[in-house]
């Protein structure tokens, strides 16, 4: 992009003139000699010329428009617009501008908030009902029969919760998990219409949107203000945590509730385009209104994820984001990641984990018979089976009182050779490659938080399950296809 600007600059601005010779003594009346000061762009085909603009931002474009009228009808062209505004609405695909007259209406309507639907999937680090531990996972998407931008809870429901003894080891729990996914269609968190804001003022400004299915609720939509990794340092509380991996981190606190100016974006740069916030309170009556008195304020920070961190790739094929069993907290979302084969752990985690990680890894080393031994007579066909390896991580987006959201709920050291335990035997399991893994867990409150010993049952790419060998039962984990909740008027599937 900085070298087409350089072109483009260069064309138009520095590209010598086009001097024309002296014929003006021959010149017929009414006819218009050569411009002396052509520019070089402008005389390209229009077929380059529109290539050259494909490869522009739409703020660029829109720059670009203002210079003469050729590049103006150029930069004005739908088809320029539409694939501005179709990369911005992935897995939706767009058929017409809707309630817009054109293409270029439809994006102004909307900037600067197209980056909700382009990174779709969105977790907090507060429940939407202001509990920091929990958080809340909602998925964002565009709405083309009202052309508006709109984001949902994505809840779970554990289904029909039944159970069966273990085949190996009979005193071991299955608890069976069916999940029931669907959006919070009766509360958006978001809602953007085509009256949300006037142009050029939502930079720093916060937009009311109409949400909330209660009287009195209030919510506020505003840009967060991006914290250059220079300046980020431990005593920073940011969001989010060091361990989920992301471009960019934000504060998540402040004593004014973020309502200072120098707490928000001043340009587009400052922006961060992968978080945002939230501004929720409670009004009673007009006479609250009337003073500005605000009950229950609260700010929710929300962040993304990179997509190609939860895609599934065939060397990655765990990737992903799931949905657990939590048994009494219910259904938690987390992100399963499989790093690359030399990264490291986070720099975030405290001595006190590592002590954990240690002792756990020792009850692993020491442990005599049970399931939890590693396979004596394991021959290097079984464990190289699978070409699999290097380590699994499942970090919670959504979490419980216990073990909040953006920690480690289980770590799976290696999936191949040297954490493999045994292709298991027994229903219903058969088949499925079981591993060493390490389970986090806490007193609530995320008191004196540990690593303990388990299982990874690596039932398919799509399956998953927990062996947690000291509470002797097995939990399961679903694969959460976010793409189907991005479309309108049909079933939303289950996990």
């Amino acid at each position: 992009m900085e070298r087409l600007s350089r072109f483009l600059s260069f064309a138009s601005l520095s590209s010598p003139p086009i001097l024309a010779p002296d014929h003006t003594s021959q010149t017929p009346p009414g006819m218009q000699l050569p411009r002396t000061n052509a520019s070089a762009l402008l005389a390209l085909p229009a077929e380059i010329i529109h290539q050259i603009l494909t490869l522009l931002d739409p703020i660029s474009l829109a720059d670009l428009s203002q210079t003469c009228h050729l590049l103006h009808s150029h930069a004005e062209d739908g088809k320029l617009w539409y694939d501005i505004v179709q990369e911005h609405v992935p897995a939706q695909r767009l058929l017409s501008p809707g309630l817009c007259k054109t293409w270029r209406d439809l994006y102004a309507a909307h900037h600067p908030y197209w980056f909700l639907t382009r990174h779709k999937l969105w977790f907090s680090d507060k429940s939407y009902t202001g509990t920091a531990m929990t958080g809340s996972l909602i998925v964002a998407r565009f709405d083309p029969r009202r052309c508006c931008i709109e984001a949902y809870r994505l809840v779970a429901e554990q289904g029909d919760h039944t159970f069966e003894q273990w085949a190996l080891d009979p005193s071991v729990i299955i608890h069976a998990f069916n999940p029931r996914l669907r959006l919070w269609l009766d509360d958006p968190v978001i809602k953007l219409d085509l009256r949300s804001a006037p142009l050029g003022k939502r930079l720093q400004k916060e937009i009311l949107m109409p949400t909330g299915n209660a009287q009195g609720i209030r919510s506020l939509l505003f840009r967060s203000l991006r914290v250059a990794p220079a300046n980020q340092n431990r005593s920073m509380l940011l969001w989010p945590p060091e361990i989920i991996p992301t471009p960019e981190r934000v504060r998540n606190h402040s004593p004014s509730l973020f309502r200072s100016d120098s707490q928000k974006p001043k340009t587009l740069a400052d922006a961060s385009d992968t978080t945002f916030r939230i501004r929720k309170w409670m009004e009673f009556g007009s006479f609250a209104v009337s003073i500005g008195l605000r009950m229950g304020e609260d700010v929710m920070t929300f962040s993304t994820l990179p997509e190609d961190s939860y895609t599934p790739t065939k060397e990655k094929p765990w990737r992903g984001i799931w949905v657990g069993d939590y048994a009494g907290h219910g259904c938690e979302f987390l992100v399963v990641l499989q790093p690359d084969e030399h990264a490291e752990l986070s720099n975030s985690r405290s001595s006190s984990q590592e002590s954990s990680f240690s002792h756990a890894s020792t009850n692993m080393e020491s442990a005599s018979g049970g399931a939890i031994s590693v396979n004596e007579n394991e021959t290097d066909e079984q464990a190289e089976e699978a070409p699999y390896s290097g380590r699994l991580e499942a970090i919670k987006l959504t979490g419980d009182p216990n073990v909040p959201r953006g920690e480690y709920t289980f770590i799976a050291d290696d999936i191949g050779r040297k954490g493999f335990i045994r292709i298991a035997e027994e229903q219903p399991f058969l088949g499925a490659r079981v591993v060493k893994s390490r389970g986090h867990v806490a007193a609530r409150g995320f008191i004196n938080h540990s690593y303990i010993p388990s299982e990874l049952i690596m039932i398919s790419h799509d399956r998953l399950a927990q062996y947690w060998v000291e509470f002797g039962h097995i939990s399961f984990y679903s694969r959460v296809n976010i793409d189907d909740y991005l479309g309108f008027n049909k079933e939303q599937p289950q996990a």
